[in-house]
């Protein structure tokens, strides 16, 4: 019997959580649109809009148009339910937002790293600052200049030196009594940028490349991160790393790198010409549709000639499209994607609560 009520359970936790992560991707819908959405019938849908009101997770809001008698109502996640703390760390200051579970940011604020400071200790600090400032945070996810490797250590980090080899999820939940999730900067943007506003259409596939203050790429493969292995994946700065034995590594590192030849340029067709490489590697491994560009060496022109390079090499139709991303837009597209990244602990929070009581 207790098989048989879990089963039942862990159907109802399922259709839940398909309605609550619609509500999240719509912002507001009204039972019609969410049983459309999620495939469920429509006395299903309604039953679950019912117990979550009850509980205090959604709440009715504005009504739609009718297409004809009474007008439906909406209803929208009440926001104050459970919040994520998302923070990018960088080299002197930790960005940080709170935001609700429908991804509305409450607070966004700067952590100075000091010098008498190091990375892990300023993280200790800004997290036991807020989650005693505020209850309601559930989770916190962390973005990272460097590869999240098996066990969730660190490495290729020489933006962050003192982090080679940490894992910062064992550095930190002694302080903090909620889930921490570390993800890699590229990936976060990667994934952030698959993540559409409501009323857009979704996008599935697509390759950022990034190459500035270090260098990298976050492939997304329908609307998942690919990080290979070993978290690999994505590490393109070595694809240019020489394989003469003679070579030091000081050499490979600071004299060979991609951004290192990019810099010692300033004609756009040698520079498209060094990026060409790469991007003609990845459109044959991967396919993409899109490729997004954030970096100091990219512009128009730039992309016309990158174009025009991978043109004389490949044929027509496996060309990508190419678009570039502001700094700010890169910025909010980080923040979107560690904020996705958790999406699905605040959704099963939710719904494990509704069996606990």
């Amino acid at each position: 019997m207790s098989v048989h009520m879990n089963g039942i359970h862990s159907l109802k936790e399922h259709n839940e959580s398909a309605v609550l992560r619609t509500l999240m991707t719509m912002n507001t819908a009204t039972r019609g649109q969410l049983a459309q959405r999620t495939g469920l019938s429509q006395p299903t849908v309604n039953a679950i809009v019912q117990e979550l009101e009850d509980k205090g997770i959604v709440q009715p809001g504005n009504f739609a148009v009718s297409a004809g008698g009474r007008r439906p109502q909406c209803y929208t996640l009440r926001t104050n339910h459970m919040r994520a703390t998302t923070i990018r760390v960088l080299s002197k200051s930790l960005e940080y937002l709170v935001v609700t579970i429908d991804g509305t940011v409450i607070l966004r604020n700067s952590w100075p790293i000091t010098a008498t400071d190091n990375v892990v200790d300023a993280l200790q600090a800004l997290l036991t600052t807020l989650t005693r400032q505020d209850n309601n945070i559930r989770v916190v996810s962390i973005g990272v200049p460097g590869v999240v490797g098996p066990g969730g250590v660190l490495h290729a980090i020489p933006q962050i030196q003192e982090l080679e080899g940490v894992s910062l999820v064992r550095e930190l939940d002694t302080y903090v009594d909620i889930p921490i999730y570390v993800e890699n900067d590229m990936n976060s943007v990667a994934l952030g940028s698959v993540v559409t506003e409501p009323g857009q259409e979704t996008a599935k596939d697509m390759v950022f490349v990034h190459i500035g203050e270090g260098v990298g790429a976050g492939i997304v493969v329908g609307g998942q991160i690919i990080r290979g292995f070993s978290s690999f994946a994505g590490e393109i700065k070595y694809i240019f790393k020489p394989l003469e034995p003679k070579k030091s590594q000081n050499s490979i590192n600071n004299e060979e790198t991609l951004e290192y030849l990019l810099a010692q340029t300033s004609n756009t067709a040698k520079r498209a010409k060094l990026l060409s490489n790469i991007i003609i590697s990845i459109i044959c491994l991967l396919n993409p549709p899109i490729i997004l560009f954030g970096s100091k060496y990219a512009n128009e022109e730039i992309l016309w000639n990158l174009r025009h390079e991978c043109e004389n090499h490949l044929p027509l139709w496996t060309l990508p499209t190419f678009k570039l991303m502001t700094e700010a837009e890169e910025e909010t597209a980080y923040n979107k994607g560690l904020k996705a990244l958790v999406d699905d602990v605040l959704i099963n929070q939710i719904t494990s609560a509704l069996y606990s009581k």
